[in-house]
Formats: C-alpha cells, structure tokens, sequence
C-alpha cells in the first residue's frame, strides 16, 4: 500500500515537471518533445512509455491537453487577443492548425468559444 502512494506521487511530480516543461514550451512559442525530454533527462522514448503508463495518452495527445486547456484559459481571460497571437502562446505555428486541433479537441472553433458557448464545455 505504501509503495502504490509512493508510485501515486512520483508520477503526480513527473506530470507536474512535465506540465511546467509544457509550458515552457509554449512560452518560447514552440513544441518540441525531443526539447522536453532531454530537459527532463530522459530519453524520447523513456518519456513516451512513462507518460502512456501513467496516463494512457501519448506524449503528443497528453501535451495538446496541457495546450488546448491553455488556449481555453486565453480566450476567455483575454478577449481581445486574436486567435493567431493565442495560437504562437500555446505553441502553434500558426491559427489554421491551433483552430484545426482547437475544433478537434472541443467539437467548436476558437471563436465559437470565445462567443459565449464555452459555457457548454
């Protein structure tokens, strides 16, 4: 039992340094996992199986989470700034595939979002 909390913890603190790693990221206005891993000193590969094991996601779909959650965050709290800017802040290259994965993820375009129906989600 103790061992099971323990393992509990250890992957709270590695998703949490992941999620900061994350961040960062899109900070820079990029997403680069290869970048991720090697600041998190692993390997791509010994950070694709932990982050499967831990949440049954692969690195790619747990870090547009982290992003999207993000972009959701920005376009409520900053309604007057444009789609493409939350886009480069969430680590896209540019608004057409932020949308395309935005409307993938919530069934609704960012400024669907935006324009009051955020509330559904």
């Amino acid at each position: 039992m103790e061992k099971k909390k323990e393992n509990n913890k250890q992957n709270e603190n590695f998703l949490e340094r992941l999620s900061s790693h994350i961040k960062a990221e899109m900070a820079l206005g990029r997403m680069s996992l290869e970048s991720i891993a090697s600041e998190m000193y692993i390997t791509r590969g010994q950070l694709t199986r932990r982050v499967k094991a831990i949440t049954g996601m692969t690195t790619q779909q747990y870090a547009m989470k982290i992003r999207l959650t993000h972009a959701c965050n920005l376009l409520r709290d900053n309604t007057d700034m444009a789609i493409s800017e939350v886009a480069f802040r969430c680590g896209f290259e540019d608004a057409t595939s932020f949308s395309r994965a935005f409307r993938r993820f919530h069934g609704m375009s960012p400024s669907q979002y935006r324009g009051g129906n955020a509330v559904n989600n």
